[in-house]
């Protein structure tokens, strides 16, 4: 039995793994998915210091029953995801240039920066991002919902009755989807103007749960998917199906034809992006030739799809190279390698299998790729940027004796109400990270010193997925300052191609 508390309770004693074991029977947990949630568990508690992992340990054990309640019941179908996103609509968007100025608690992408800073106007923006939130349908934003079926979904249900427990938990995870929009999508907005659609994304438990049983059938060539494995896959078509759709209005509106557009993505977003590419970028050759760049962080991109799938699209080989993808995943050099990024899976034209062989990894201070590369020094690495609330610090809510996992997003407040957190985003503020080179690793990782005690990311050591949440934060300047050279390089080259053309006329 293990002794926890949270800092603002008194200690509380936690059920041992026998208890959890029982609290799942009687949740009809099936024996498969509970034996992949301590998998998982055993791998993610090991991470980090010595300290952070006692920490962590206490604290899955002490929410391991709640997080196994949130494992989505019932089979996968349309009719029980409710209605797509109708992305003609702005509120469909969680990015989007239209939207106006401070016109919701979390500043739209497109117009954040850092205090007395200014972008350029969206009209002189020479490109267009599109960005693929990560997954933020999460435990922690589920937990107050456990008496309702809203918090065992396969998918998040969007568009649910005003007042109903399914409309206030997409509004909770809205909120937040809205937030790692501005982590990641920020990135991007000197040089381009900045699209993330909402969409039905599948549950972190489902995820974690059940994507390792999709890839195991397909991996043993089951030709009829049946059970968590079909609905895996279902929940994965259904959030795809919605990126597809806002892509396809993104890339094919008259009023953007002949712009160039870069795509990024962090973690399930990555999942979904990597698909996109193969399906909606490679095989049309106009759109290829306005495709700039794809950033793809937090999950894994195996090599081999590039001498399959992926023929036309290539793995970048210098900063300013186009018609390229990127890809990395951050951890300290400290930190060992988390087995739950190998449990990713990417999709293959023949169906979902599991990160496996060698990895894209990409610096994004060199943009070198792979572990032969030589690391970056100081002086190339231009600075972390944070969407930080005003009127929120986790500092204040996540240091006390146990962590909730995911520090940067609140994780203790969240599980506690059913209400959105009502941030109040307007700027993005500086993070100190010390001293930071970056170097790709033989195992598809791009390694950077710890950071100091006093930063702000310093609280991801005790998170689950460690630096995962900072992928692209941490290198923020420098993505500013690498999509600025690959745009700038596009137009010279497609100048170059139509005099070319012209001449040749």
């Amino acid at each position: 039995v293990f002794i926890s508390g949270h800092s603002e309770r008194e200690p509380t004693l936690t059920p041992s793994p026998q208890s959890v074991i029982a609290q799942a029977q009687r949740a009809e947990v099936s024996s498969m998915t509970l034996e992949a949630t301590m998998n998982s568990a055993r791998d993610l508690t090991a991470a980090g210091t010595a300290l952070a992992s006692l920490g962590k340990a206490a604290q899955l054990f002490r929410t391991l029953p709640s997080t196994l309640l949130t494992a989505p019941r019932g089979v996968c179908d349309q009719s029980r995801a409710g209605s797509p996103p109708d992305y003609s609509q702005l509120d469909s968007w969680l990015a989007h240039p239209e939207r106006p100025i401070a016109s919701r608690g979390v500043e739209d992408p497109n117009h954040l920066r850092t205090e007395g800073a200014k972008l350029p106007a969206l009209g002189k923006r020479p490109c267009d991002c599109f960005y693929i939130v990560d997954t933020c349908y999460c435990p922690a934003e589920s937990f107050a919902f456990l008496s309702d079926s809203a918090a065992r979904r396969w998918n998040l249900l969007l568009g649910a009755a005003e007042g109903t427990p399914e409309h206030q938990l997409a509004a909770k995870v809205t909120e937040q989807m809205e937030f790692r929009a501005a982590v990641g999508g920020s990135c991007f907005n000197r040089t381009c103007r900045i699209f993330a659609p909402a969409y039905r994304q599948v549950s972190a438990t489902a995820v974690a749960q059940n994507l390792p049983l999709l890839t195991k059938a397909v991996a043993n060539n089951a030709e009829c998917l049946s059970g968590p494995a079909a609905d895996m896959r279902r929940a994965l078509d259904i959030a795809y199906d919605d990126i597809r759709r806002a892509f396809v209005r993104f890339v094919d509106d008259q009023a953007r034809a002949g712009r160039p557009f870069v795509l990024a993505s962090h973690s399930q977003g990555t999942m979904h992006l990597l698909r996109l590419l193969q399906e909606e970028v490679e095989t049309h050759p106009q759109r290829r030739d306005r495709f700039v760049h794809a950033y793809l962080a937090g999950f894994g991109v195996p090599l081999e799809l590039f001498s399959k799938t992926l023929r036309r699209l290539r793995p970048t080989a210098r900063a300013d190279d186009v018609g390229t993808v990127s890809s990395w995943r951050t951890a300290s050099w400290k930190h060992p390698d988390l087995h739950t990024f190998r449990m990713g899976a990417y999709h293959a034209g023949e169906g979902w299998k599991r990160v496996s062989g060698d990895m894209l990894t990409t610096s994004p201070i060199t943009w070198a790729s792979g572990p032969g590369a030589a690391p970056s020094r100081p002086a190339q690495y231009k600075g972390a940027m944070w969407p930080m609330p005003a009127n929120m610090d986790p500092r204040d809510s996540e240091a006390g004796v146990l962590p909730s996992g995911c520090s940067l997003r609140f994780g203790h407040a969240a599980g506690r109400t059913r209400q959105a957190l009502g941030y109040r985003v307007r700027e993005l503020v500086p993070v100190d990270c010390g001293e930071v080179t970056a170097q790709a690793d033989e195992r598809g990782y791009v390694r950077v010193a710890p950071f100091p005690r006093d930063s702000l990311f310093s609280l991801t050591e005790r998170d689950w997925l460690l630096y995962h949440e900072v992928d692209l934060a941490l290198f923020h300047n420098n993505l500013q300052e690498n999509v600025g050279l690959r745009v700038a390089a596009w137009r010279r080259a497609t100048r170059s191609r139509r005099s070319r053309c012209v001449g040749g006329g």
